[in-house]
């Protein structure tokens, strides 16, 4: 429903399989490979003046902010009509007040226009493009509140997608076993594989905090620089899923307690 992402297997990490920026900073896929990374790029612009965000996190943010529906195909997406300034959008700048949504900018709107529909698919694909990985967070930035960020706005896209597929508007900032299953298939129970990686003790659902604190164990797996590349999401993967926990679990306690 939000993508059309990945085949996973259970016999990989029950983390790696179910958070999104894990698995899809392991460049495997075939599908994955592009050399356009003009969405990151614009995006970057906007991130080099937030305060612990990245480019892929502010993408992610302005993606669901700007979607209304599915125009037409099976995942979520904007085209150009959703890139326009609306009424509201109008008399705000009429009153000095500017949307600074990337999609809504000129530019952003001529990219758009440039590649008819934009997918969630095509944010993480220039991101890799552009960093071998997922970038969570700029040099300077504090880790562990860039992966809140980045963790916030990919449940936000993956929630908003999911309930326009359902016609719903119950969306808690965390990841229940329905909207993970709306992108990827886990050959599995999932909701043991949920319960296996709980660090917060809600064992039907994953918290943006629990999402961060994967991705800064994981990062910690190599240089802890703000990204997780090709390499430590392999790492990831191949991880007993037990070690991967005890890891993000000091992540976890050490920022949430």
């Amino acid at each position: 429903m939000s993508s059309d992402f990945s085949i996973n297997y259970y016999k990989d990490n029950s983390a790696y399989q179910i958070l999104r920026g894990l698995d899809r900073a392991n460049l495997q896929y075939e599908w994955q490979k592009t050399d356009d990374t003009s969405i990151i790029d614009l995006a970057q612009k906007k991130a080099d003046k937030t305060e612990n965000k990245s480019a892929i996190t502010i993408a992610l943010e302005d993606f669901t902010s700007t979607t209304t529906g599915f125009n037409g195909s099976n995942s979520s997406n904007i085209d150009s009509d959703d890139a326009k300034l609306n009424l509201f959008d109008k008399i705000a700048s009429f009153f000095g007040f500017k949307n600074d949504n990337i999609f809504k900018s000129e530019e952003g709107q001529e990219l758009v226009s440039s590649h008819g529909k934009i997918y969630q698919k095509d944010i993480f694909n220039n991101e890799t493009a552009k960093n071998n990985g997922i970038e969570y967070a700029k040099q300077g930035d504090d880790l562990y509140e860039s992966a809140l960020n980045f963790a916030k706005a990919d449940i936000g896209a993956i929630e908003k997608a999911f309930q326009m597929a359902k016609g719903e508007s119950n969306k808690n900032g965390k990841l229940d076993s329905g909207e993970i299953n709306s992108y990827t298939k886990f050959d599995g129970n999932l909701l043991d594989a949920i319960k296996e990686i709980d660090l917060a003790g809600n064992e039907k659902e994953i918290t943006a905090e629990e999402y961060a604190s994967y991705i800064v164990a994981v990062d910690s797996l190599g240089n802890s620089d703000g990204k997780i590349d090709s390499q430590e999401a392999e790492n990831a993967k191949d991880m007993k899923y037990d070690k991967l926990v005890a890891l993000a679990k000091e992540v976890y306690e050490q920022y949430n307690n």
